[in-house]
């Protein structure tokens, strides 16, 4: 991604409404099927910022890797230490030491030359029957400026991201979509960019801050969004998750 986005993923990673809502839809998704008995090690593969890693800390110990010197410094900033400099194709751990590998909003990347290899390598680092956490963008029809600050390659549905994760290796668990209610909203925000200036050199993100009152409401539509994913998979929706399972 474009170096200024990292500094805005540091600053907002924590409170803005997305990021927040994200979390709470992939824990749910991930609690709703895993077995959580004994702490998991878990690797967050690109993991940016780090905040994630924060909170994945209370399923047990985490490790997490990004290529971005940027991202790493961040990192430290927030006191993490068991990160490394690494691309997600060429993961720098033994195999089968991890639980559970999350990649999130990371396969979709420009830099990412197959995804397939770069899910296989994934599971190589995970013990049989170890999870996999991924969420990415969703849908091309809503490519725009932001996905030139990402650096984006596309954008994935069910039907082209799933057959990839089982290529690799594993088995579908769950797989949905969340900013579902906002769908339509963000569609239509997409076609107005275009008709207005389709062919505009800039690269800026949707990340900027809001008010707090605008914030807590859209914060509260992906709320709701998590507590329906503890039970079902939503149609559709800006961005894509999915929990897997390494196969046996």
């Amino acid at each position: 991604m474009e170096k200024a986005e990292y500094q805005k993923h540091f600053e907002l990673e924590e409170s803005f409404w997305w990021f927040r809502g994200r979390r709470d839809v992939l824990l749910n998704v991930f609690r709703s099927r895993a077995a959580l008995h004994a702490p998991l090690v878990w690797l967050d593969a690109g993991c940016g910022t780090g905040f994630n890693m924060t909170v994945f800390a209370a399923f047990g110990p985490v490790a997490g890797c990004d290529f971005s010197a940027e991202a790493l410094a961040y990192c430290q900033q927030r006191g993490l230490r068991t990160i490394a400099r690494a691309d997600v194709q060429s993961l720098p751990y033994r195999e089968g030491i991890f639980d559970a590998v999350s990649l999130l909003d990371v396969l979709y990347h420009k830099n990412i030359r197959d995804d397939v290899a770069a899910l296989k390598d994934a599971a190589r680092t995970l013990k049989p029957g170890g999870w996999l956490l991924v969420s990415d963008s969703a849908f091309n029809a809503l490519s725009g400026s932001h996905d030139r600050a990402f650096h984006a390659r596309e954008r994935y549905r069910k039907k082209t991201l799933g057959p990839r994760i089982e290529a690799a290796g594993f088995e579908i668990v769950r797989m949905g979509y969340f900013n579902h209610f906002l769908f339509p909203l963000i569609l239509l925000v997409r076609f107005w960019e275009r008709v207005r200036g389709a062919r505009r050199p800039d690269a800026a993100s949707d990340l900027k801050a809001v008010s707090p009152a605008a914030n807590a409401v859209l914060y509260g539509v992906l709320r709701l969004e998590a507590f329906l994913s503890k039970k079902i998979d939503l149609p559709w929706g800006s961005s894509i998750v999915c929990l897997a399972r390494k196969n046996k």
